[in-house]
């Protein structure tokens, strides 16, 4: 029971937190002044970690098709949540209510810079797989490892939870969510015609 609300703590706080911008080729430093391009991760995004194993990075630009034979876990309003390519999706005795699986990455899909814009990109990575590193990291790593990093990054940094027991780094409207064998890396989606889902 701790660990599911653990888990819906990270998920609400993940879906709360974090960014738009021009969008920059994939792979190349993402500098605000480059002018947009048809594929890549909206520029400010956090460089995509070259030791990653992720499928997806945030802010990159998708299409529902990229997500073919992946499990959905669908408790959202306008957003999708896909679960990386591998990773099953636990359901009850009938083969219903989908629900994520104690060790996972899922992607989290919105449309994107906002809630009303045609396009679509990861807004959310979640992640609790020990073996997934970001930026040399997982989620086994101390909190003080993450902050390190994060700051070398030019992250503000804040300590969350009643104990402490995560921390937030934010900038430039992404947020990177770690603790208590989660990472959550957020970029801000605006919704400036007040859409209700």
């Amino acid at each position: 029971m701790k660990k599911i609300l653990s888990l819906l703590l990270v998920l609400l706080l993940c879906l709360g937190m974090a960014g738009c911008g021009n969008v920059a080729p994939a792979g190349q430093d993402n500098d605000p002044a480059a002018p947009p391009q048809a594929h890549g991760v909206a520029s400010g995004a956090p460089a995509r970690p070259e030791d990653g194993t992720l499928e997806f990075w945030i802010a990159e630009p998708v299409e529902w098709s990229d997500f073919n034979g992946h499990d959905e876990i669908a408790d959202h309003f306008g957003a999708r949540e896909f679960l990386g390519t591998g990773y099953r999706a636990v359901t009850d005795e009938n083969g219903w209510n989908a629900s994520r699986p104690d060790v996972f990455v899922s992607y989290i899909i919105t449309n994107y810079p906002d809630y009303s814009s045609e396009g679509l990109a990861v807004s959310t990575i979640w992640i609790t797989d020990p073996d997934v590193t970001v930026y040399g990291l997982t989620v086994d790593s101390s909190l003080e490892e993450w902050d390190a990093v994060m700051r070398e990054m030019g992250y503000a940094v804040r300590v969350d939870g009643s104990n402490g027991q995560y921390h937030r780094a934010k900038k430039d409207g992404f947020s990177f969510f770690y603790g208590d064998g989660s990472i959550c890396i957020n970029a801000e989606v605006t919704n400036e015609q007040g859409i209700v889902f």
